[in-house]
């Protein structure tokens, strides 16, 4: 599946003749919008692609032997799907459907099972909250999955169950197999042999077990250091580890932002060299000797590469770039992995400045901050980021405390702590770059999406070190999102926060909305008006808040764009305006 930056829409390709054809007409794009962030929208079941189509959240098939327009499958009225597997056995499909209710009450998430011939969907397990991860052992007599409840995110605490199936598919025991409550489990996976392998986070960084009779244990050896095997779930349909034709385990592991692939040859852990520098790599895909996965790099456009597990990185063979992978025409800024010091805690960063321009040279900076909270950046080639530079700026991408890929006790650094933690983080970043000389101090920014726009706000209210910032669909009004947002996010806050019911007045204190007073700068704000995750009333309050008070504010709303901006006219839009916006800043401290 690729994303058409061109026209918004994903689509579905495959591979003929060594091009990437797409099998879809503009009617369609592919993506799942349960829990609004999807994942796992579409698998293949023989010459069948089944996939979920975003403008009705319906199944429909595909077949890749003929040129016929798919058809639909699913008719289940008010029913998303996501996390799609092959019950090939049975003709069907396992998936995660969220059913959502006329009477405004809380979606209901269930395991289905859905038949590849009339499209009935039948529930296979339900009464948890929130369900992911099916997966089928080789002789389809059991099955795995992941669930959790309230107040729980998936990040934090799940359970891990294992259900024995009889001939039909249907669920004759279910056990629940996780020995760790405040644990969270991920990515369940049946081993060609049968064995069940999970990834947990018990000690620290998310790590690969596997179920023995006397229990879940560790594979053998030493697990790499600080190295995490999967990230926060918040798409479905993670995969990061399988097993090749040997029944080698291969993993993709992620360390101080990147990521390597990994080997477990049934005794110990090697690395696997690759003829090729990613940044990151995601989406494995293991067939025989072959592995398959998305690569993004520092340097060049993203890519999906072949790899050839029995052959060395020396052979010019052992990796090949199905797509993309381009370089671009432009001199690329490549990222320095940096850390500041807050607390006796070292807080990681990516710093990108313009390129051919002294090291000594202070630059006007822009702080990032990621959405999420608990979500990363990686230090991969993003155009955005590439527009900045070439245009003078310094770019300080930051994971701050809270953000994934740094072990558990990183992770959970931001319990209670949201609006502290991480601005004292952004804080420290931009005092850093200053101190050093890199950063002109009369030119500081900070700008942020979503959960990041929550910390740019609060940044802005509680520091004098930014000349402006930017603010993308952020919260303002924490309390008031709590009553409006998705249901998977519904109780996030209490854990960011506190318990809204226990303690009102922390939210009070913690949100933007009451304390603009504080704001002493200009802000520009970029507000989709389809957004359910982030409503739009989020950004208008602020606005208006600091309008009444005289300060200078821009506004930009974008009638057709949700949760995060798809349209790439509308991307170029706001590059363009948050661009002007610091060059009239930077203009008038110059005056």
């Amino acid at each position: 599946m690729s994303f058409d930056a061109s026209s918004g829409l994903n689509r579905l390709c495959r591979f003929v003749s060594g091009k990437a054809v797409n099998l879809l007409s503009d009617n369609f794009s592919v993506r799942s919008r349960v829990h609004e962030y999807g994942g796992g929208a579409w698998c293949l079941v023989g010459d069948l692609a089944c996939f979920v189509n975003n403008e009705d959240q319906a199944i429909w098939l595909k077949s890749l032997e003929t040129y016929e327009d798919p058809r639909l499958l699913t008719q289940a009225p008010q029913t998303r799907f996501a996390d799609l597997q092959a019950d090939t056995l049975r003709n069907r499909l396992l998936a995660v459907s969220e059913t959502h209710q006329e009477n405004g009450a809380e979606p209901i998430n269930r395991l289905v099972a859905i038949d590849l011939n009339s499209g009935q969907v039948n529930a296979l397990a339900e009464g948890a909250d929130f369900y992911s991860s099916p997966a089928l052992s080789p002789d389809r007599r059991q099955l795995a999955w992941i669930e959790w409840d309230h107040p729980q995110q998936p990040w934090r605490c799940t359970r891990l169950m294992l259900a024995q199936l009889d001939a039909e598919g249907e669920i004759i025991e279910c056990v629940q197999v996780s020995d760790k409550q405040d644990a969270a489990w991920a990515q369940p996976r049946f081993s060609p042999a049968g064995q069940l392998h999970v990834v947990v986070d018990r000690h620290n960084w998310w790590h690969i077990e596997r179920l023995t009779p006397e229990g879940l244990v560790p594979l053998a050896g030493d697990a790499p250091a600080n190295t995490e095997f999967t990230t926060a779930p918040w798409q479905l349909g993670l995969s990061t580890y399988g097993w090749n034709h040997e029944d080698e385990l291969l993993a993709l592991g992620q360390s101080e932002g990147y990521t390597r692939l990994w080997r477990h040859n049934g005794h110990d852990w090697e690395p696997m060299e690759l003829g090729v520098m990613p940044a990151r790599l995601h989406a494995l895909a293991c067939n025989g000797q072959h592995l398959a996965c998305v690569a993004e790099f520092s340097d060049r456009e993203p890519a999906i590469l072949r790899i050839d597990t029995e052959l060395t990185a020396d052979d010019p063979d052992q990796t090949l770039v199905l797509s993309g992978g381009s370089a671009p025409a432009f001199q690329v800024s490549l990222p320095l992995s940096l850390s500041a010091t807050v607390q006796n805690q070292q807080v990681p960063y990516f710093l990108y400045r313009p390129a051919g321009v002294p090291a000594n040279q202070p630059l006007p900076l822009v702080i990032w901050t990621h959405g999420g909270p608990t979500a990363t950046t990686a230090p991969i080639l993003k155009p955005a980021i590439q527009y900045w530079t070439q245009r003078g700026f310094m770019i300080a991408d930051v994971n701050y405390r809270g953000s994934t890929g740094y072990g558990r006790s990183y992770r959970m650094q931001l319990e209670n702590q949201w609006g502290i933690s991480d601005v004292q983080d952004v804080e420290a970043v931009a005092r850093s770059l200053i101190k050093q000389g890199l950063a002109d101090a009369k030119a500081v920014f900070i700008r942020g999406n979503s959960a990041g726009g929550y910390t740019t706000l609060s940044a802005l209210c509680h520091s004098s070190l930014f000349q402006g910032g930017a603010s993308l669909y952020g919260v303002s009004d924490p309390a008031r999102l709590n009553e409006l947002t998705h249901k998977f996010e519904s109780r996030y806050l209490h854990w960011l926060i506190a318990d809204l019911d226990v303690n009102p007045e922390c939210y009070q204190q913690r949100a933007p909305l009451n304390h603009a007073e504080r704001i002493q700068v200009p802000v520009i704000f970029f507000q989709g008006e389809q957004d359910k995750v982030v409503p739009p009333e989020q950004t208008s309050a602020m606005v208006e808040r600091l309008r009444v008070k005289g300060l200078h504010v821009e506004t930009h709303y974008f009638p057709y764009e949700a949760h995060g901006f798809r349209q790439p006219d509308n991307q170029a839009k706001v590059l363009e305006a948050e661009l002007a916006f610091y060059l009239k800043l930077i203009n008038r401290a110059l005056s």
